[in-house]
């Protein structure tokens, strides 16, 4: 790492190994998969913050996470076959253990396998996702949130796939939402998202914190939905009311947890998981409603979305039938896409409604800049109780 000149803030974009920004995330757990999209005995290549893995799941259903390459002849190990909690090469038939251990190798009279072995990585289930620790030596203690372990319907979104910088999710603002979102909201008649908004931002011990504003009436502006916070280094945490068919008139409130995770430079992965206050009966019908309606559409939005970017049409003549979820979904892909890299971006003229974005750089500059003086971090600790008050008023 290059430590002969002051940190900027496109120094963070890059997340390959020995990058900044690459070496500090590496000191954190990311999720990588969504759990129910392996079956066991089956295995993947996976990328995150610039490197290749092989993401393999046990005939017993636990996850393991081991190097791209056979160390024989470098063949790409997610290609082999998966036998109990081992990967089988397919160049070679070499064989592997979860702990990385080559224990077979056919057809070799003079056997070197005691001397083979695969790097290996830690891996976690939760809240429907499967964790990894990618870094050197031992992980850091596995964060649990505990606004979603509490009782109540958990939903874990399938991995969206976007093909632009993590920074272009990772510091968006409130105030994007009365004009980024505006044709859907003139065209589902939900007035209330193209009304001004503000918000004020502290930092925290595990981040930051931001009270959430809306303008009302002739009064100013009112707390619209509680608090947001943000876990470092990429960790987004808010309350939205529900928009599930049959149930988005009962002032029924979500919390919603967002992983925005790098894949490389020019792509991130977003990994969304939904907690709603309801039990029994309640909850099944909520969780068959919730997938049904995102799922159905979730084919072809991406599509759309390019089409927008290319010009060929505008957000005005999204489909009428497209629910609001889904064209929300396509008002942020195309404005964070065509944000471009932190680079092509030019200078930036930041002002007071950015304040979140200031404190965001500035965390991860500070924290960032520690890391290549060698000099201590901050130990962020998420709270053990609940942070979500959400706001019970309509919105």
């Amino acid at each position: 790492m290059d430590t002969g000149r002051k940190l900027q803030f496109a120094d963070l974009e890059a997340v390959g190994p020995g990058t900044p920004a690459g070496c500090y995330l590496r000191r954190f757990w990311h999720p990588v998969l969504r759990a129910s999209d392996m079956r066991p005995r089956t295995a993947k290549p996976i990328e995150i913050l610039g490197e290749r893995f092989t993401l393999y799941r046990g005939e017993g259903g636990e996850f393991h996470l081991c190097g791209f390459r056979c160390p024989h002849r470098g063949a790409q190990l997610s290609l082999g076959w998966v036998e109990g909690d081992d990967i089988r090469c397919r160049y070679h038939g070499w064989r592997f253990d979860c702990a990385g251990q080559c224990v077979e190798q056919p057809d070799v009279e003079m056997s070197n396998a005691a001397r083979v072995k695969l790097p290996v990585y830690p891996t976690r289930e939760y809240l429907g996702l499967v964790f990894a620790y990618v870094g050197e030596g031992e992980p850091p203690t596995f964060q649990r949130y505990p606004d979603l372990d509490r009782p109540g319907v958990i939903i874990t979104d399938a991995t969206e796939i976007i093909p632009c910088s993590f920074w272009n999710r990772l510091d968006n603002d409130i105030n994007h939402i009365p004009w980024v979102h505006r044709a859907t909201a003139l065209r589902k008649g939900r007035n209330d998202f193209i009304v001004p908004r503000r918000e004020t931002v502290e930092e925290t011990p595990y981040g930051w914190k931001s009270t959430r504003y809306a303008k009302g009436d002739a009064n100013g502006f009112r707390d619209m939905s509680g608090s947001a916070h943000f876990f470092m280094p990429n960790v987004y945490q808010f309350g939205v009311r529900t928009r599930v068919k049959g149930f988005e008139g009962r002032n029924l409130w979500d919390t919603k947890i967002t992983w925005t995770v790098p894949i490389n430079d020019r792509t991130f992965a977003a990994f969304d998981v939904t907690h709603t206050p309801l039990e029994g009966q309640e909850a099944r019908d909520y969780e068959a409603g919730r997938l049904k309606q995102q799922e159905a559409e979730s084919g072809d939005r991406w599509d759309l979305a390019e089409k927008v970017l290319a010009g060929e049409m505008t957000l005005e003549e999204l489909p009428d039938e497209l629910s609001a979820y889904t064209s929300f979904a396509i008002e942020d892909y195309v404005t964070q896409v065509g944000q471009g890299s932190v680079a092509e971006r030019g200078r930036e003229r930041l002002v007071d409604t950015d304040k979140k974005v200031i404190l965001m750089r500035r965390l991860w500059l500070r924290e960032v800049g520690a890391l290549m003086e060698g000099q201590p971090l901050t130990a962020w600790q998420i709270p053990t109780e609940p942070l979500q008050q959400l706001a019970t008023a309509t919105a």
